[in-house]
């Protein structure tokens, strides 16, 4: 993977998969902007340790996602890839679930998707090209029954991303990564114990580098659009 002089946006950054997927596009040549809405601190880190630069901006703003790309663009360069990441979980019953809490996993997560892709197409298509990866869940495939707001988010993911890349066909391309349980601050507690490990056909939680590697991977797949990319230990097998 070669990516002399372009810039990357990875949303969501400050740990967990965003963190070693800006990690994994910096090594590969990227210059990387790290975006954070809460943890400044860390994403500074992560930026200071790979040459890339912080951003914070809550993805759920449309016009705080078109000021933070305007200002990638500016310097950092022409965007090349686009990776919206940025999220958030949360478990309740259907009953528990308020107004509030129904429309902002919506907004982060299908929001933050649209507006990051809205903000950096026609630029991307300025320049001829461009790559978006959106990381939805495994569970988007399969349901829950204790975070349907979550998966009826992710969900949803899923089908922008496979209509945009319809869309935006042949000059840019849309793909989706699905993860399954991953060692992330967003994993429960109860998901790391040896009782649900023991269901996992790869009998292991999934590491952030190996979904890391997973969305470079799709970025960089000439003749890949529209697909979803499930690594998830063979928790679903289709």
């Amino acid at each position: 993977m070669s990516a002399p002089s372009r810039a990357a946006i990875v949303t969501g950054a400050s740990s967990g998969i965003g963190r070693a997927t800006a990690e994994l596009l910096a090594a590969a040549g990227y210059r990387v902007a790290v975006t954070f809405r809460t943890h400044r601190a860390a994403a500074d880190r992560v930026a200071a340790a790979i040459g890339g630069r912080a951003y914070g901006v809550d993805v759920a703003d449309a016009a705080g996602v078109e000021a933070l790309v305007a200002s990638v663009a500016s310097d950092l360069g022409p965007i090349a890839l686009a990776v919206s990441n940025a999220g958030t979980y949360e478990e309740s019953r259907l009953e528990e679930v308020t107004d509030d809490a129904w429309q902002r996993m919506l907004r982060v997560h299908l929001g933050g998707a649209f507006n990051l892709t809205r903000a950096v197409v026609p630029r991307m298509r300025q320049h001829g090209h461009g790559s978006i990866v959106f990381v939805a869940s495994e569970l988007a495939l399969i349901g829950s029954d204790r975070a349907s707001t979550y998966v009826a988010a992710k969900a949803a993911l899923i089908g922008l991303g496979r209509s945009l890349a319809r869309e935006l066909a042949p000059s840019i391309r849309v793909n989706i990564v699905a993860p399954g349980p991953v060692d992330t601050p967003l994993l429960p507690d109860r998901d790391r114990g040896r009782a649900y490990v023991s269901t996992i056909p790869l009998a292991r939680l999934g590491t952030a580098q190996e979904i890391a590697a997973a969305i470079a991977h799709v970025a960089e797949a000439a003749w890949m659009t529209g697909s979803v990319h499930s690594i998830n230990g063979g928790v679903v097998i289709q």
